[in-house]
């Protein structure tokens, strides 16, 4: 699951080619973490069937009485950072072990609540190379102009795996509840780019 290299030759988890578009397409979507029996290592996961990272913000409006039906401004509340993943299932790879925990055929670990520690995740989008000189603050990696984006103290909040008579597989699938995501760094939304200047809202003074 973690590495998907041909063995001895053989046919079976060759690497492709994926087309060139400006669209994005999801053959160029990597995902990487330190799974249970890479070290320190990040390996790509395989057969990755669904990545879904989310965030959500509570925004409330504020108003003063005698102002009318007005809003004053609206108070922007704390972000929450979440995800979820589906992955088919192999005899000798399964989420959990992705993720680095010594589960399925790498140790004991079978349930959510043996998990002691938090884990990372990496998520890189190949750019195709006729877009690379547009590709101002993408970063490069293995000789490729990638979109990086760290996915940064992960718990599993959920863990389900699927069997079905006559299937030809099976899938598990889990959710993450994220402390923190970063590109290369860390932002803090201070820096001169953190907003195209001509799009600052007019409420806001360009001096501030």
């Amino acid at each position: 699951m973690a590495s998907q290299k041909p063995n001895n030759g053989g046919y079976v988890y060759r690497e492709g080619t994926s087309p060139n578009t400006r669209l994005l397409n999801t053959q160029k979507v990597k995902l990487f973490s330190i799974d249970a029996d890479t070290g320190t290592t990040p390996a790509q996961i395989g057969l990755l069937q669904s990545w879904n990272p989310t965030q959500n913000r509570s925004v409330e409006p504020h108003r003063g009485m005698g102002f009318g039906d007005q809003i004053a401004e609206l108070g922007v509340g704390l972000t929450e950072l979440q995800a979820s993943c589906s992955i088919m299932m192999m005899y000798l790879k399964d989420i959990m072990q992705v993720f680095g925990y010594k589960a399925g055929s790498s140790g004991l670990m079978r349930s959510l609540k043996h998990h002691r520690w938090p884990f990372d995740v990496k998520e890189s989008i190949v750019i195709p190379t006729f877009l690379n000189y547009q590709a101002g603050a993408a970063q490069s990696e293995d000789g490729a102009r990638v979109i990086l984006t760290t996915y940064e103290g992960c718990w599993m909040t959920d863990y389900s795996k699927s069997f079905n008579m006559g299937d030809t597989a099976a899938t598990q699938d889990t959710s993450l509840m994220i402390t923190n995501v970063f590109a290369l760094g860390e932002f803090d939304g201070e820096s001169d780019d953190a907003i195209n200047e001509v799009n600052r809202s007019k409420m806001f003074a360009l001096s501030n």
